[in-house]
């Protein structure tokens, strides 16, 4: 049964199988192919993650409307997987750190950005986002300073006609979506590899200790790849059909 009150929402990521995200060689090409298989109106993106797009724009940047790009390039061999419009970038940033949106804009894969954040956020940066022109969404959470991420769902879901959200964050982000019951699928690539940083970036954690018993997932599909890596499809406790 649907649930008009949210986006589906499909959580991605490569993991080792020490189950990290960092500390060891991956295939970016072959991971975002696989993701293209998930239609999204929107990606996720945690603030961190964000903030790997390069370094913060000059200060006169910081002056200007960001240019949205008219017309966005396809990436050969991804012509066949593109579909458009292409999705939004959602980022959560409650502590106003990402300030470079024209390095996120200048990849080919969004056509806009949308920030989360609350009515803790510092006032210097909301004023920058309006500079901006990008716009900014009050998702304030019971929790002090944090985003609400069903709030900011809510309201793609509402206001943007977002029906399917595909993550491109790291274990915090995903911690959080499934600690406040948002979502839906699980895909993880598994290489065959043991991360080289024992303390390196996980693929889930959790903002809070889980239900007795852990949160219980489904296996809904398995595909082998010929360097032993496995692409592992599971499915939350949800009475929402998978799509894709």
């Amino acid at each position: 049964m649907e649930r008009p009150d949210r986006p589906h929402v499909v959580v991605y990521n490569e993991a080792s199988i020490d189950g990290r995200v960092v500390g060891f060689d991956t295939d970016p090409s072959r991971y975002y192919r696989l993701g293209f298989r998930w239609r999204s109106d929107a990606i996720l993106m945690g603030s961190t993650t964000a903030l790997a797009f390069g370094p913060p724009e000059s200060d006169t940047d910081q002056q200007r409307i960001l240019l949205r790009p008219e017309r966005l390039p396809v990436v050969p061999g991804f012509e066949s997987l593109v579909t458009e419009p292409r999705p939004l970038l959602v980022v959560p940033d409650s502590r106003g750190a990402v300030r470079c949106w024209t390095q996120a804009l200048s990849q080919p894969w969004y056509r806009d950005v949308v920030v989360l954040v609350t009515r803790h956020t510092p006032t210097d940066y909301l004023r920058y986002l309006d500079r901006r022109g990008i716009e900014h969404v009050d998702a304030t959470g019971p929790a002090s300073g944090r985003v609400d991420l069903a709030a900011g769902l809510a309201h793609l879901a509402g206001s943007h006609g977002v029906r399917d959200v595909r993550t491109d964050g790291g274990g915090a982000l995903t911690g959080a979506l499934l600690a406040a019951g948002l979502v839906d699928e699980i895909v993880v690539l598994l290489d065959p590899v043991v991360s080289s940083d024992p303390d390196g970036q996980r693929l889930v954690t959790l903002p809070h200790a889980g239900p007795p018993g852990g949160i219980r997932l489904r296996l809904d599909d398995v595909e082998r790849f010929d360097d032993g890596a496995l692409l592992l499809r599971y499915a939350t406790a949800t009475d929402r059909a998978p799509t894709g």
